[in-house]
């Protein structure tokens, strides 16, 4: 249904500019921090996090795409990592289905993608974090197997098995 592939760097410098902004809001209503310093934040973290942009070794940025039709219809940006136990892990870290594509089973089909290519690269579990306002990202991971781990003031931390 569903298949990802690298960001170009016209696609990239789109998402950056959707996801710095979505993110600071995120951080406004979230961590109740003021626009300017929620921008200078939002913007700060990327940048740290993709130096290299889409090249950035162990991130990936993928563009979501209709098996069929070829259509795009949303992203999605996740990290490998190793936590402090050794524990090998993907980290979802942005994840959008365009508006007009939701509800199409793209969500949950992208986040089979993102699990299967994990597992077959040898991590073992997906973390990620959802905002207390997200109640539909949060009801959709529930769907798709994550669990609640860790429960903040402005999200919870969902975990994932693989």
């Amino acid at each position: 249904m569903i298949t990802m592939r690298k960001m170009t760097d016209t696609e990239f410098l789109r998402f950056k500019e959707y996801s710095v902004t979505d993110y600071a809001a995120d951080l406004v209503r979230g961590e109740r921090l003021d626009k300017e310093q929620a921008l200078k934040k939002a913007e700060a973290e990327f940048s740290g996090m993709l130096p290299d942009g889409p090249d950035t070794a162990d991130q990936f940025l993928m563009m979501l795409q209709d098996v069929k039709t070829g259509k795009e219809v949303g992203w999605i940006w996740f990290f490998y990592e190793e936590n402090e136990k050794g524990i090998k892990q993907v980290f979802l870290n942005d994840f959008l289905i365009y508006e007009d594509e939701r509800r199409k089973g793209y969500a949950a089909a992208a986040l089979h993608e993102m699990e299967q290519k994990a597992k077959a690269d040898g991590r073992t579990e997906v973390i990620l974090y959802v905002w207390e306002h997200n109640v539909p990202g949060f009801n959709l991971y529930q769907k798709c197997g994550y669990t609640a781990v860790q429960q903040s003031e402005s999200g919870t931390a969902m975990k994932k098995m693989l």
